[in-house]
């Protein structure tokens, strides 16, 4: 696709973008680098195709870089300019968008992109595919199941579908499964109280009335007995006699003995528990300084090398604001890798004599194979411009530039995590 201004139809609207950039809130795109097309207004339907055209070109840059947000903007801007023309509609552009919002995580908007698609082409196959991952999002299962269907209806032998349909009922299952236990466990409460607030009262002793005998009352029929030594006890109690004593003595019963510890070394633990907790029922070790740790050795000091000769470089400085949880547990004999971590990468970039700094915000770092960490970059006020377009280039995309080294170098951490 084209890179922002290279079209030469499009190359006027840079400096018209430039000249309005003067003033504040004047113009809602002018930090976007596709400001041009963005903000471009065409009258005549041939320059709407050719402006349409072109910010198809850059959403699909955008989407594989994995710039979510600016692929949006052009879906929604192509999607408006054809909104003007009537009968040129195109169901692929809110299929892609329901894609990119499925990614931001706007669902509902999504599900509304989806259905838009199937409105202008029902046999639009990837519509149904995004309505039934969003109703899925939204624990419509039964919805997504049907909306499955319809899509397998249309491509028999895309087991996409199946896999979806397969998903939507696990989902239900087990959702259905959660609720009937949430349902026994209430009602398990409800009995626990209904017990403690039904419960007997302690008996109370009654006052004698007047003229009643002093004389101790007989407690021979409440469990109570009469010993020889005239001393009362329960029922349950056994007297032993001076005989039984002697035979008791002489075989070493009753007399305390001393524990003797094994002196045969440590105990094996299995599942990596300690020595105090050989059973291995549950124990748990924190892990976050040492996560910290190996985020500060693996993490800083990576360097990006500008390409094109510059000579200018992106190198990450710091880690910080490490929060969340790291720990390993074991429970009878199984060890669990806990981790949800959210922290900040520090970098700073140098073209000629110019250098500006900046942060890549992670979060939702987990030890999921399948778990991508979510990652946003700040750039700092005083950044000169021509490194914000340097920045928004190479350390903002997943696919090239300093992101995608910082993200090996924390995957091999999170891997040599696994085996702690």
């Amino acid at each position: 696709h084209f890179a922002q201004g290279s079209h030469p139809r499009f190359q006027p609207a840079v400096v018209a973008v430039a000249s309005h950039m003067s003033g504040p809130g004047s113009n809602p795109y002018a930090a976007n680098r596709h400001a041009d097309v963005l903000n471009e207004e065409p009258t005549d339907e041939a320059a709407k195709v050719r402006l349409v055209e072109e910010i198809k070109n850059r959403a699909k840059g955008a989407f594989a870089q994995k710039d979510m947000p600016s692929a949006e903007l052009l879906y929604g801007k192509a999607i408006k300019v054809l909104e003007t023309m009537p009968g040129k509609a195109d169901a692929a552009l809110y299929s892609n968008r329901a894609m990119v919002r499925l990614n931001l995580n706007k669902v509902e908007e999504a599900l509304q992109d989806a259905n838009k698609c199937i409105e202008v082409d029902s046999k639009f196959v990837k519509a149904y595919h995004r309505k039934a991952s969003a109703l899925i999002r939204l624990n419509e299962w039964d919805d997504a199941i049907a909306a499955a269907e319809e899509g397998q209806k249309l491509e028999p032998g895309k087991n996409d579908f199946q896999e979806l349909i397969n998903k939507a009922q696990k989902d239900k299952d087990k959702d259905a499964e959660d609720k009937a236990k949430l349902k026994r466990d209430a009602q398990d409460v409800r009995v626990e109280l209904h017990n403690a607030s039904t419960a007997r009262a302690p008996p109370q002793k009654k006052d004698k009335k007047e003229g009643e005998g002093d004389e101790e009352a007989d407690n021979s029929m409440r469990g109570y007995k009469t010993r020889a030594d005239g001393k009362k006890t329960s029922y349950f109690h056994t007297d032993i006699s001076e005989e039984a004593k002697k035979l008791i003595e002489a075989q070493g019963f009753g007399k305390p003995k001393k524990i003797e510890t094994p002196v045969d070394g440590a105990v094996e633990v299995k599942g990596g528990a300690s020595q105090w907790n050989q059973a291995g029922t549950y124990e748990e070790k924190g892990m976050t300084k040492w996560i910290t740790d190996g985020l500060k050795a693996g993490l800083v000091g990576v360097t990006y090398a500008l390409p094109n000769g510059t000579g200018g470089s992106i190198k990450s400085t710091a880690i910080e604001n490490v929060a969340g949880d790291a720990s390993i547990s074991v429970s009878r004999g199984k060890r669990r890798h806990l981790l949800d971590l959210t922290f900040a990468v520090e970098f700073e970039g140098q073209v000629g004599d110019s250098t500006g700094k900046g942060k890549l915000l992670f979060s939702e770092v987990t030890t999921g194979d399948d778990d991508h960490p979510e990652v946003k970059m700040e750039v700092a006020n005083d950044a000169p411009p021509a490194l914000r377009e340097v920045f928004n280039a190479f350390a903002k995309p997943a696919g090239q530039g300093l992101q995608p080294l910082l993200l090996a170098k924390l995957k091999e951490l999170v891997e040599e995590y696994k085996q702690q």
